[in-house]
């Protein structure tokens, strides 16, 4: 059967298409997850409403998925990849890939699942020389130029490595209700096409200038590297378990 018919059947009967049902599936996820701040009880991080990135993965058996971020006055701090797999891949067809994107430690709370304390922050900051753009328009630009000076290597589970790409787009902007920090964007970095598994956070602080971290969001291992010196490396995990110093992934139980 080809899809336009079916399409017209699902408007005709007032269903949602198969994208939306995916999409509202993968949001109600997300709100299930409760994220704090361990050492900061007046913080509400605040979960951002729409998906920053949508995507699927062949080589994984991703079907579709999403990263989801939390935010702190305008910067992230946690995001989330919910993840559908395609059938007979794991026990149970969802995955949640959770990881800290703050300098401070979080926590994490899931209706039925686990809970999440980080032992360790998920950025590292590290200061970068260049001189602030004046405009908002023309840092985006600088942090592009910044991003692409960045390149990375994924390592799968027999120690072989390929290079990652980094994605076209930035896959957020900070918020311009910022408290220490001016200006900001997170950016992804993909080994298997569009999933991104490390992130690279560029942040104007008001105190120290351009600086950048990064996140993994994968088992794999990842190197960074700035002008070919490598400043940034996780190795790989697999066969460790599920849950580290900055992040965790499991199969939901629901």
């Amino acid at each position: 059967m080809s899809t336009f018919p079916m399409l017209i059947t699902l408007l005709c009967l007032g269903q949602a298409e198969p994208d939306e049902v995916s999409l509202k599936a993968m949001l109600q996820r997300a709100q299930d997850c409760r994220v704090t701040l361990t050492n900061d009880a007046k913080a509400k991080p605040q979960l951002v409403t729409a998906p920053v990135f949508r995507y699927s993965d062949e080589v994984r058996h991703i079907e579709d998925a999403g990263i989801w971020l939390w935010t702190e006055r305008g910067r992230p701090v946690a995001a989330m990849k919910v993840e559908h797999y395609q059938p007979g891949i794991h026990p149970r067809q969802w995955l949640y890939c959770f990881a800290s994107l703050s300098p401070d430690l979080v926590s994490a709370e899931w209706k039925g699942d686990p809970d999440f304390r980080a032992r360790k922050p998920g950025v590292t900051w590290r200061r970068l020389d260049d001189k602030p753009a004046m405009t908002r328009a023309a840092r985006l630009v600088q942090m592009r130029e910044i991003a692409r000076r960045i390149s990375a290597e994924i390592m799968d589970f027999e120690n072989n490595v390929r290079q990652m790409r980094l994605l076209p787009r930035p896959l957020y902007r900070y918020d311009e209700s910022l408290g220490n920090t001016e200006d900001g964007a997170l950016f992804g970095f993909t080994g298997t096409g569009t999933n991104p598994d490390m992130f690279l956070l560029v942040d104007l602080s008001k105190d120290d200038g351009w600086r950048i971290g990064f996140a993994g969001m994968t088992a794999e291992g990842l190197t960074a590297r700035l002008t070919d010196k490598a400043i940034w490396s996780v190795p790989h995990t697999g066969g460790k378990g599920f849950v580290f110093d900055n992040w965790t992934w499991f199969l939901p139980t629901k």
